[in-house]
């Protein structure tokens, strides 16, 4: 009876797998990626196996400001580690996370630190139209505080699903294994259905991105633990029950 119970047990652990699409992967080890970014030369660089983004001069309304990628996708889940860096005067920088974009036809997160400046540890939303800026408007409405305390130079994972117009966010620490819900929101029009990932930045914007997940599917973002330390728990069971 084993080998038929071990036969089930693989198939439910494995088959799952096949139904989603890992669209891009990226620990930015060596150069930045042509085939993932379209990123800017001045203001990203992928080294010491992280992608810095850090934009010392500009406003954060030069097409020079917005870096993308290149890889598509409707309904998404992305997740990815990110730190936030300092400046002269020992504040967090925020980051600005683009989605579902087509240049300047995009959603966008901002994440701002409790030692940020601004709207402290929080995240807020935006929309944009096209290349008018007057078309850039906040979702003001869904202003969120984070669960945690977010701080510059500690390190977070954050994951984004999206399906339709449906939006849900997570975020934890690192280390931690289980990333904690911080909100979710829908766009009823779903104005941009379909688009890359990207950063914008300006020149209160340093920060640092790793390990980059992205899939054709909300449902393959891993909330819980490491999939190494899922798989290890399983035949450690296994094992035991044999």
């Amino acid at each position: 009876m084993q080998k038929p119970i071990l036969f089930c047990l693989l198939v439910g652990l494995f088959v799952p797998l096949s139904h989603a699409r890992l669209l891009m992967f990226d620990d930015f080890e060596g150069k930045l990626k042509k085939k993932y970014w379209i990123g800017q030369a001045e203001t990203w660089k992928a080294k010491n196996g992280v992608l810095e983004i850090e934009q010392p001069k500009n406003d954060g309304n030069c097409p020079c400001d917005f870096g993308y990628g290149t890889v598509q996708a409707e309904s998404f889940g992305l997740q990815f580690d990110f730190t936030l860096l300092q400046d002269q005067f020992a504040s967090g920088s925020s980051m600005d996370l683009l989605f579902r974009a087509n240049e300047f036809k995009f959603y966008q997160l901002i994440v701002t630190p409790a030692d940020g400046v601004g709207k402290r540890n929080h995240a807020r939303w935006y929309i944009r139209d096209g290349e008018n800026r007057a078309t850039w408007k906040e979702y003001r409405e869904l202003r969120k505080e984070f669960p945690i305390e977010v701080l510059s130079k500690e390190w977070y994972t954050l994951s984004l699903q999206g399906k339709g117009g449906n939006f849900t966010l997570y975020i934890k620490k690192k280390a931690d294994l289980l990333s904690i819900k911080v909100m979710e929101w829908k766009d009823p029009k779903n104005k941009h259905p379909k688009g890359v990932i990207g950063f914008h930045t300006n020149n209160l914007h340093h920060y640092k991105i790793d390990n980059m997940r992205l899939f054709d599917s909300p449902n393959e973002v891993n909330l819980a633990v490491d999939a190494r330390t899922k798989q290890t728990t399983f035949w450690a069971e296994l094992k035991r029950g044999n």
